[in-house]
């Protein structure tokens, strides 16, 4: 298995579920698809867990800190922008 595709498969011990607008709820299963969430779909771009979020997210992709401290903080970057579902 290459290095990548073990990067990918980093997934939390359960998924979040959020949801853009008025959309339908999603499910993020880990970090890879968090960030790609954070980078390109998520309505506000500031605020102090988004931020720690998108560090945090890319640091766990490098297996730098505990998987369940990113899901936790993308959960409160979630609450923040008022997206949790």
């Amino acid at each position: 298995m290459s290095k990548a595709t073990e990067v990918d498969e980093v997934l939390w011990s359960a998924p979040v579920r959020v949801r853009v607008g008025y959309g339908f709820p999603e499910m993020i299963r880990g970090p890879r698809e968090a960030l790609d969430y954070l980078n390109w779909r998520w309505p506000i771009r500031e605020g102090t867990y988004y931020l720690k979020a998108l560090k945090e997210c890319a640091a766990a992709l490098q297996r730098k800190i505990p998987l369940e401290r990113v899901r936790e903080t993308f959960v409160l970057a979630s609450i923040e922008a008022k997206m949790l579902s």
